[in-house]
């Protein structure tokens, strides 16, 4: 290899490692924004339209979501449910995904999301693959949207 080219690829290099260490970064810092306890307050899928109004009349315990570094947690129904989410915050609109273990069976839900003024927005596919991967907050099809407020635990 010429000397030209090897330097030129090795610059490529760090500047792709270094685009990439950015990346994660930004994703860290996203993950950290995130953090805390949210309560549902809208929830709409497959036909199904629940209001603040609705789950005004559900306890906070029963639509409780705990965002704690890597781990998420929904807690509807009495149920604990854990998952791992990943971001990818330099997408627009940024990435989430949930990995849930359950019965010795992994999935992946692919989904988008916003946090805006302690209001978090997702919108998710229930099962599918990453292409499908919603490109706007709205349900339609296999995509559900939940809308969540930050609660300050008391």
């Amino acid at each position: 290899m010429r000397p030209i080219h090897a330097c030129a690829l090795a610059v490529g290099m760090l500047v792709l490692g270094s685009v990439a260490a950015a990346d994660e970064s930004a994703d860290k810092k996203a993950l950290k924004e995130l953090e805390g306890t949210y309560l549902l307050v809208a929830a709409e899928g497959k036909g199904v339209n629940v209001t603040e109004a609705d789950l005004k009349k559900v306890p906070d315990a029963d639509r409780k979501l705990v965002v704690k570094g890597e781990q998420i947690t929904t807690y509807f129904n009495g149920k604990e449910n854990p998952a791992t989410v990943r971001l990818n915050a330099s997408q627009t609109p940024a990435h989430i995904d949930f990995t849930v273990t359950k019965d010795g069976k992994t999935d992946v839900n692919y989904g988008i999301y916003k946090l805006e003024n302690g209001v978090l927005t997702i919108c998710a596919l229930e099962k599918g693959d990453a292409k499908d991967r919603p490109k706007e907050f709205k349900a339609a099809g296999k995509e559900y949207l939940m809308v969540l407020k930050k609660h300050d635990a008391k």
